[in-house]
């Protein structure tokens, strides 16, 4: 046997023995034992990251069937613990090598994140802002959790998850509209935590409510404001009272302007939109409520009426289509009386009762010749015409509502005289339209009377053609006589 014979057989005992001692071992991935975060991973933005791009340690490590067994007993003892995914024991007698290093620490995420996402050269690719960790920073989330180290505040993984970050376009993704009121109360609706924060829990439960949460949640409308909406995201912060007014002109901005003409705007201490629109005294001003109805819904409500009443007051007109205003009224009296503290001697009270009534008469003008439009156009008349006409009436309704916000009746005056002169031009084309139609009615009656005398001249002369040239048949068939 040459040296090399030797050399060869030598070797391949040495493997032979290496193997039968490593016969219980098996090289495993991150994912072998972290399935559950390995599966998130997979569906998430960050698929194409591997595991060590966060945590370190190696892509691949040799497991005895001893520590797997181990690892499964100590996952099954800690599944509902938080830290379930690691496992006390396996990360005592497991080594992941020298560059591992594990789960960040909560106060350490946002600049563990911000490690990628600060990257001005790694996010351009994505399109993605990078000021988004400056902007966490001087969050109230941020500032509490650095300058008052209390991890107990939002970070990144609350709001985006950990392994199954998603984008916020996907509908299971945390960050989708529909989700966020969930996400945001998973801290704001937990009554214990927002105590310790002296917040109040009930702000997520009176957006449900409001007019914005009805629209996201239950007509499932995307683009209806959402709690980041209003309050930011990463620069998540609760807007003041001097503030909240250009909060909701983001939206509403021409009321915005209107507001900004009033008297009630240059006023210190007064709440802006929330104060009339906020819920009530008991509220936390996320319960947003809607003082006017769309012309739509004002005129089905009329149309509802009249199925039941045909000859309304005008009273009742107000009260069926739009009952609001009277209510914010009674609901608001309290608030207005802390300034206006002597109702019978202000002249503020009588010149809001004037604005809603000039606003209360142009809804009911408005309502009565929608209601006679529709009406007509369902018969034979063609009314094209005067409907485009009428949507500037629409336009003016739209435009008091934005009005009242300067609390100005004289302006209100303007444009309801604006709705009536439309009003009154589409019901003077209706009157027309209809009379020629009366007309044209009227001009049919001689037209039928010559048919009916036409037609009892033609039957009598035809009987008598009957009689002279057909003669009866003695077996009842009839026989034609011919001349």
């Amino acid at each position: 046997m040459t040296d090399l014979s030797r050399f060869l057989t030598v070797l391949c005992i040495a493997i032979f023995v290496a193997r039968i001692g490593r016969a219980d071992e098996t090289t495993a991935t991150c994912a072998t034992c972290h399935t559950s975060q390995a599966g998130e991973l997979v569906q998430s933005i960050h698929s194409k990251l591997n595991c060590q791009e966060c945590h370190g340690g190696k892509a691949g490590y040799e497991v005895s069937a001893q520590q797997m067994k181990d690892y499964k007993l100590d996952e099954s003892t800690a599944r509902n613990r938080r830290d379930a995914a690691v496992g006390g024991a396996h990360a005592i007698t497991f080594d992941h090598g020298t560059p591992f290093t594990g789960k960040p620490a909560r106060r350490d995420i946002p600049v563990f994140c911000g490690t990628c996402h600060a990257d001005v050269e790694r996010m351009n690719p994505y399109g993605l802002h990078t000021d988004q960790l400056g902007r966490y920073l001087t969050s109230v989330h941020g500032k509490t959790l650095t300058e008052k180290g209390d991890d107990r505040v939002a970070v990144c993984v609350d709001c985006h998850g950990s392994h199954d970050v998603m984008s916020a376009k996907q509908p299971k993704s945390k960050t989708h509209p529909l989700n966020v009121p969930n996400t945001c109360g998973a801290c704001h609706a937990d009554e214990k935590l927002m105590q310790d924060f002296g917040v109040s829990a009930e702000v997520v439960n009176e957006y449900r409510h409001s007019v914005h949460g009805r629209l996201l949640l239950e007509q499932r409308d995307t683009g209806a404001p959402h709690c980041a909406t209003c309050h930011g995201n990463h620069a998540a912060a609760p807007p003041g009272f001097s503030s909240v007014g250009a909060v909701c002109g983001q939206c509403h901005s021409h009321v915005e302007e209107e507001y900004l003409a009033s008297i009630h705007a240059s006023q210190e201490g007064f709440r802006g939109c929330i104060q009339c629109h906020g819920g009530g005294a008991d509220s936390h001003f996320h319960n947003i409520q809607r003082i006017t109805v769309t012309a739509p819904h004002m005129v089905e409500r009329y149309e509802r009426l009249l199925a039941s009443n045909p000859n309304p007051t005008p009273k009742e007109i107000t009260a069926a289509i739009h009952p609001q205003p009277g209510q914010l009224v009674d609901e608001m009296m309290s608030t207005c009386t802390e300034c206006h503290d002597e109702p019978d001697e202000d002249e503020s009270l009588p010149k809001l009762l004037e604005a809603m009534e000039v606003i209360a008469a142009s809804e009911r003008r408005f309502v009565v010749t929608a209601h006679r439009l529709d009406e007509i156009a369902r018969g034979v008349l063609l009314v094209e015409d005067q409907q485009f006409r009428f949507e500037d009436a629409k336009t003016n309704l739209i435009e008091m509502g934005a009005l009242q916000h300067r609390l100005d009746p004289n302006a209100l005056q303007e444009e309801s005289a604006k709705l009536d002169a439309v009003c009154g031009e589409v019901n003077t084309a209706l009157d027309e339209l209809e009379r020629g139609l009366n007309w044209r009615y009227r001009a049919l009656f001689p037209i039928w009377g010559f048919a009916l005398v036409f037609s009892v001249v033609l039957y009598a002369r035809y009987r008598s053609l009957k009689v002279q040239y057909v003669e009866p048949d003695p077996a009842g068939a009839g026989r034609g006589r011919h001349p």
